[in-house]
């Protein structure tokens, strides 16, 4: 062989494994979005068809509660079914009702409850207790609060006193409208 072809084909072999080098790195870069973006599609996908599942699955409200009072009464009730005294209530502070964004026949109803003078425990018995009794009531939001004082510290090994700010709401259907009056009869209508 003659020594300037092998000396070429050397140039062409050491140019090749450059621009190799130089591609693989970009392709090894390109597979690892590639595969970090069907990993993120996949989830998606399952989120998606959760949400739609979620969907499909409540296609029918409840009606909206009578009252404020009702909306009391359903609270001591789920707090007597986890064995709470009912002084623990400090407050109820129900919102005014607002139209659901999706359906006009739909409002949405919220309010929050602040309970003081309960432990962890019983704040997730309560909790456990008003998600059983009112499926239709959802927890959004949930704020604990230490109570300390100087003069009350809790011993060691006790639970510490807590005040819990719970947001509870709810998507109700408006009740249909009740006609008071019979329709009256058309004149001239034949008989």
């Amino acid at each position: 062989m003659n020594r300037s072809l092998l000396c070429l084909w050397m140039a062409v072999i050491i140019a090749s494994s450059a621009i190799l080098i130089a591609t693989s790195n970009r392709a090894s870069r390109a597979h690892a979005a590639s595969k970090q973006a069907r990993a993120e599609l996949r989830t998606i996908s399952q989120q998606a068809a959760e949400l739609t599942s979620l969907r499909e699955s409540r296609t029918d409200f409840p009606e909206r509660p009578a009252g404020d009072s009702a909306l009391a009464s359903r609270i001591s009730a789920a707090m007597a079914r986890a064995g709470l005294v009912s002084n623990i209530l400090q407050s109820l502070s129900p919102e005014a009702r607002s139209p659901s964004a999706g359906d006009s026949r739909l409002t949405r109803q919220r309010a929050t409850l602040t309970l003081a003078n309960l432990s962890l425990p019983q704040v997730g018995k309560f909790l456990d207790a008003w998600r059983t009794a009112e499926p239709d009531w959802i927890v959004s939001a949930i704020d604990l609060i230490p109570m300390t004082s100087t003069r009350d510290t809790p011993s060691i090994g006790t639970d510490l006193p807590l005040r819990a700010v719970i947001t509870i709401e709810g998507v109700f259907k408006d009740p249909a409208p009740k006609s008071a009056a019979t329709p009256l009869p058309t004149l001239g209508a034949s008989r």
